[in-house]
């Protein structure tokens, strides 16, 4: 089927909310360091790394290795720089939806290249300084005075220690960034041996060989040196040798950074892309990295997943505010890692409101039924922000027992849909993950997925059923529905197609479709033509437009057509489906009340709208005398207020006859049409 043009066609390729985020970081990254460009030209650059951490994302995690020697180029190195930077990029992960494991690659890959940029930066900067000194050197011959004079400012305003050490390894000088390197007010005297981790020493020994003896020319080590205190930190270590006029080696110029600031900021970038900024919890990289080794171990009794997500939080949060939202989640996070203190667990923050627990059960741990009610109690109690009184409740999929050599992605996406199975039932509910229902709902959203694919091939048609007259004796109308011809599941009738539309946002396009090619077909003929609108169908704001275009592009009467409108939207007082049935009402259209239950309400609806037809409900056995009595007043009631009553389904001649005897006047179903068709059908 050809797409028509929609506005979304002329939007930028580009995905939306990396311009927004590139300025962010921009602005971020400007307070942390001085970066030689324009506030826009770093937006635009900044712009470019997202992309290609996009690229890594769904790709190879090295690519964003030139994102981090990216940023030391464009000196984005700043104390901050790096934090602020993977903060911008932990965000953009999450918005980009991307693999955990993945994401976790594409960090570490970036930052390592920027920890690798930033030391080639400091080794740059020591090689210009012994360059210096070698120029130092060798001007001597030329002009004595003036080199000490250069190197003496070298060496005593350099921000890198720098000490003369000879071929004995003496440090016969040192300027004061040594001294306060090495924690020292004096070095003088000490030689390397005194000063470099014994496990060190034999590297840095062999190095200085290989510089005395010509085998190289520059040297860079990373060793352990050994403070005043007795502790050992690690350092950036280059040395050259210096000759005399002879080309004979005089003594080494060793130059050092302490580069344990680096080393820490490293370990606390890592912390922060494992953890909640907010409840300081695991976030779902880190479970899902220790999910990972618990399925690939031997756990005697078996590992147990909980899946919570805060029931209403919205309520809480636009009630009394965001803060008070983010003090309930810390607070969540307090009682469930309380809950499971005893137990050897990984309490999690996934998301928003929802939290995990990974537990590796023992001997002790209790059952399912007995933590759940451990949990519901400890976030039943409340907890006063001021005067106001705070609880939640939660709902809660279970997977009480986790297979070895599970992917961790499907443990987590069967933990999400147990999940909303608990949620469905209403709030405050748990549930056991059920394979077998797992597998079908699965299955469904799969099709569901596909469904637009299937609808552009022509795999999805519209068909007709008739709606008959009880007795026979004639056909009060032909409905419109809608079938799928699956290539492996078969045929899907239409309560299903539309129930899979609606969930996946489809149907508006797709029920403007149902009713245009029902139009075409059915202007050819006399009779009605029916259509059973849907929840969003109803409750669209653009319904009567397409409604109107229908009819104008088809020329279908209106008074030739029935939309059947679902009687609880209806009753709901936010919706628009109410203002839709008036408007469409004054178009001339009849217009049909669906799922209709009986109740005071329904009744009271159906009497103030002035339906044409009410469409109820089958049932599969012949009700008793009360019911029978209770269905019979409701028919006479529809029929007093001016409709029909249609029954959807009659499955056999049984039910047809004595839902004629309650006084029903039509009806669809197999009775009448075992399968609808794609022409109209014939009269007879």
């Amino acid at each position: 089927m050809e797409r028509l043009p929609s506005q979304d066609d002329a939007r930028p390729s580009r995905p939306l909310g990396r311009d927004e985020l590139a300025r962010d970081w921009a602005a971020k990254i400007s307070r942390t360091a001085y970066v030689p460009l324009s506030a826009a030209k770093l937006t635009e650059e900044l712009h470019e790394l997202l992309n290609v951490v996009a690229e890594a994302l769904v790709g190879e995690p090295d690519v964003a290795s030139w994102v981090g020697t990216r940023l030391v180029e464009m000196h984005c190195v700043g104390a901050e720089s790096l934090r602020e930077s993977v903060e911008v990029l932990a965000r953009f992960v999450v918005q980009e939806k991307a693999d955990a494991r993945q994401a976790a690659l594409v960090i570490g890959a970036l930052s390592a290249a920027y920890t690798a940029a930033i030391q080639a930066f400091v080794l740059e900067q020591q090689e210009s300084i012994s360059q210096a000194l070698l120029r130092a050197n060798r001007a001597v011959q030329l002009d004595l005075q003036a080199s000490e004079e250069r190197f003496e400012d070298i060496f005593a305003h350099s921000s890198t220690g720098i000490a003369i050490v000879d071929l004995d390894g003496e440090l016969t000088r040192a300027n004061e960034a040594l001294c306060a390197i090495l924690r020292r007010d004096d070095v003088a005297g000490m030689t390397l041996t005194d000063l470099i981790a014994p496990a060190d020493l034999p590297l840095i020994n062999d190095a200085l060989a290989g510089l005395r003896y010509g085998r190289m020319r520059r040297v860079e080590e990373r060793p352990r040196l050994i403070d005043r205190d007795g502790e050992h930190f690690r350092v950036l270590l280059a040395a050259t040798v210096q000759k005399d006029a002879e080309d004979n080696p005089r003594h080494y110029v060793v130059m050092i950074d302490d580069d344990s600031q680096l080393t820490l900021l490293g370990g606390r970038l890592q912390y922060q892309s494992l953890h909640d900024a907010l409840t300081g919890l695991p976030n779902r990289q880190y479970l899902t990295t220790r999910l990972e080794s618990l399925l690939h171990s031997d756990i005697e009794h078996g590992v147990a997943l909980y899946h919570l997500d805060l029931d209403a939080f919205a309520v809480i949060t636009d009630g009394l505010g965001r803060e008070i939202g983010d003090k309930v989640l810390k607070l969540v996070a307090e009682r469930l890692s309380s809950v499971f203190s005893a137990e050897k667990a990984m309490v999690a923050r996934l998301e928003g409101d929802e939290f995990a627990v990974l537990v590796e059960n023992g001997i002790d741990t209790p059952d399912v039924d007995t933590t759940i009610r451990m949990i519901e109690h400890e976030l039943a109690e409340p907890v006063y922000f001021g005067e106001h009184g705070v609880a939640v409740s939660a709902s809660i999929g279970v997977l009480p027992r986790l297979h070895p050599g599970d992917h961790p992605a499907e443990v987590l996406r069967a933990s999400d849909m147990t999940l909303r199975r608990a949620k469905r039932v209403g709030r405050r509910q748990w549930g056991l993950h059920d394979a077998t229902q797992d597998k079908r709902e699965q299955e469904d959203l799969a099709l569901a997925a596909v469904m637009p694919g299937a609808w552009e091939s022509g795999e999805i048609e519209v068909v007709f059923n008739p709606v008959m007259k009880l007795d026979g004796t004639a056909r009060v109308c032909v409905e419109a529905e809608l079938n799928w011809r699956h290539r492996d599941a078969g045929l899907i009738q239409h309560e299903k197609c539309v129930s899979m539309a609606e969930h996946t946002g489809l149907m508006l396009p797709l029920g403007e479709w149902m009713l245009r090619t029902a139009a075409e077909t059915a202007c050819q003929y006399d009779e009605m033509l029916a259509v059973c609108l849907t929840e969003s169908m109803a409750n669209s704001p653009d319904l009567v437009r397409d409604v109107r275009r229908v009819l104008a592009d088809t020329g279908l009467q209106a008074g030739r057509l029935l939309l059947g409108f679902p009687v609880h939207v209806l009753a709901s007082e936010d919706s628009e489906a109410a203002d839709n049935l008036d408007l469409l009402a004054d178009m001339g259209i009849h217009i049909g009340a669906r799922d209709f239950q009986g109740s005071t309400a329904e009744i009271e609806l159906v009497r103030s709208l002035g339906v044409a037809a009410v469409r109820v409900k089958g049932r599969c056995q012949k009700p008793d005398e009360l019911v029978s009595h209770v269905l019979s007043d409701l028919v006479v009631f529809v029929h007093e207020a001016g409709g029909i009553v249609v029954v959807d389904s009659i499955e056999d001649a049984e039910q047809r006859d004595w839902w004629g005897e309650l006084g029903a006047d039509a009806g669809v179903g197999p009775v009448f049409c075992v399968e609808p068709t794609t022409e109209w059908p014939d009269e007879g």
